[in-house]
């Protein structure tokens, strides 16, 4: 009987190791980009950095380095905005620095300028050309990131205070059970959701009006890093947990 293994860390198999990849999730929310005019290009949005360096693949093969017009470069339109890629990463990679920035189309289109925001932000670094690099360093965990263009934060940071007032979600890393409670300003019935990192909804209920806190029960959820999201017709604020 033929088997196909799924090696999901360093396991020793008939005296051969095989080691563990690890996928980085990229995503970038654009909506930002476009409400202040611009065009998405009709290439989509993609990445460049140091992909080649950090032996970065993607389902499709090897990365090259600091080419967004490169086919391994694309990002996968998620809707609503949402762009993503899942970048892979061998153990000799864990703990180096990916440098990269998102692309719309092809350089000239790009984050990361001397007056952007990742500059403002601090989560990015000078190339010493005048342009700033997101950074980020190799985990030994499947991990995802969320970041609006151009910013260092999702596109919903800062939302709360204008819609549901301070949120709080613990624990966070979640085990089983998960508590958010907020300050119900907005007084209307509230819809609490939650996503995979595929846009999947993967939980949804209902929050009677002015409730100030739910509970979600995870025990029966797969681990990994997931998007909370609490609705109503005041607005929405959305945010990551990760479930152990």
């Amino acid at each position: 009987m033929n088997r196909i293994f799924t090696l999901l860390s360093f396991v020793l198999i008939g005296g051969f190791t095989y080691a563990q990849l690890v996928t980085v999730t990229l995503q970038v929310d654009i909506t930002n980009y476009l409400a202040d005019g611009n065009t998405l290009d009709p290439n989509g949005i993609r990445v460049g950095g140091n992909f080649a360096t950090t032996g970065a693949t993607v389902t499709a093969g090897a990365m090259a380095d600091w080419t967004p017009s490169d086919p391994n470069s694309a990002l996968t339109d998620m809707g609503n905005g949402l762009w993503s890629i899942d970048v892979m990463y061998d153990p000799a990679s864990f703990g180096q620095e990916q440098l990269y920035k998102f692309v719309n189309g092809d350089w000239g289109t790009n984050e990361g300028t001397d007056t952007s925001a990742i500059a403002d932000g601090g989560c990015g670094v000078d190339d010493g050309q005048g342009n700033i690099n997101r950074v980020l360093t190799i985990p030994q965990a499947d991990t995802a990131f969320t970041f609006c263009w151009d910013r260092c934060e999702p596109c919903n940071a800062g939302i709360e205070e204008n819609v549901f007032g301070k949120v709080t979600v613990a624990p966070n890393p979640v085990d089983s059970e998960l508590n958010i409670s907020f300050d119900s300003n907005n007084g209307h019935l509230t819809t609490l959701s939650l996503f995979d990192m595929t846009g999947k909804k993967v939980i949804s209920h209902t929050i009677p009006d002015m409730a100030t806190s739910s509970t979600i029960d995870m025990s029966a959820v797969l681990s990994g890093v997931y998007i909370y999201s609490l609705s109503s017709e005041a607005g929405t604020v959305q945010g990551r947990v990760i479930k152990k």
